[in-house]
């Protein structure tokens, strides 16, 4: 990773792929590098690397005693994965498939349990936002159903395309 100083709107997304030893980084807005639609075999990678450092942060602010904006945090489309089922431009590419709508109705349930964990920060009570955050919390379970769901779509939205393609 870099040892660059990111401001509240940068972040380091890193990406391994399984075939490959070498790293890549990237440092820059996340929005900036969010696919529009999946046009590259790695793009729900992506989608996924940035809710694991959405989530990340929330995780964090626990460590750091941080206080956090509960409103935002709850608003499912704060976090990158948000803004990305809600761009615009993404719906005309996805919005047909049912796994588009259970990603948003996942990411919409992570928002709901991450803003129980960011009510508990503010409250002081880290020890009860730690417990809310472990493995078979609500919160992780939410968590790991966005990203099920993001692979889910990504492979729904593939078979979609290669069946529209083989039809032409």
């Amino acid at each position: 990773m870099s040892d660059q100083q990111n401001d509240s709107n940068d972040s380091e997304v890193t990406l391994l792929n399984d075939s490959e030893v070498s790293e890549v980084t990237v440092t820059m807005p996340v929005r900036a590098i969010i696919p529009v639609k999946f046009r590259r075999a790695d793009d729900h990678l992506i989608l996924v690397a940035s809710h694991a450092y959405w989530k990340e942060r929330i995780c964090n602010a626990i460590t750091n005693k941080e206080t956090l904006d509960v409103k935002e945090i709850f608003r499912d489309d704060s976090c990158d994965v948000g803004y990305w089922l809600h761009h615009s431009e993404v719906h005309p590419h996805v919005a047909h498939l049912q796994s588009y709508h259970d990603l948003m109705k996942r990411n919409a349930e992570f928002h709901v349990q991450a803003s129980k964990v960011a009510e508990y920060i503010n409250a002081k009570k880290y020890d009860a936002a730690l417990r809310l955050t472990e493995c078979t919390s609500a919160f992780e379970s939410a968590s790991n159903a966005v990203i099920s769901a993001i692979f889910t779509l990504k492979r729904d939205f593939d078979h979609f395309n290669k069946r529209t393609s083989a039809g032409h």
